[in-house]
């Protein structure tokens, strides 16, 4: 497979939408003890990484969605450089995860919150700098 270390690659993105979907309704149905599918939301995406230091990552002025598909971008590129396992995501996200992730209105904070600290390691393993 051909990749780039391109974080605005589409193809990237939509390949790590599927595989941190795929990873986080793993760490929910853990968390929560039964099985459920979610989606991250963009607006977590976005929180996650900036609140992680990776937001110069993402083009100057680009909306909750073009900072989601370069956050997917990245975990696609981490996982297919074999830097993290869906697995260690997971676990990682369960264990940063807080009660809030089953309310309405602060869901998405604490799902952007879980997040950030995955896009951390993810960051410290591509040696990207965080600002």
């Amino acid at each position: 497979m051909r990749y780039e270390r391109d974080f605005t690659d589409k193809g990237l993105a939509k390949f790590g939408d599927s595989l941190l979907n795929f990873a986080f309704s793993l760490a929910l149905s853990e968390y929560i003890g039964r099985p459920t599918g979610e989606r991250v939301p963009n607006a977590s995406l976005a929180l996650a990484l900036e609140m992680s230091g990776l937001r110069k990552l993402a083009p100057p002025r680009s909306d909750k969605h073009a900072r989601g598909d370069v956050a997917e971008a990245i975990f696609a590129y981490a996982w297919l450089e074999g830097l993290i396992t869906i697995e260690e995501a997971a676990k990682l996200i369960r264990e940063n995860l807080s009660e809030d992730v089953t309310h309405f209105t602060r869901k998405k904070e604490a799902i952007g919150k879980a997040l950030a600290v995955l896009y951390r390691e993810i960051g410290k393993r591509l040696e990207l700098e965080a600002r």
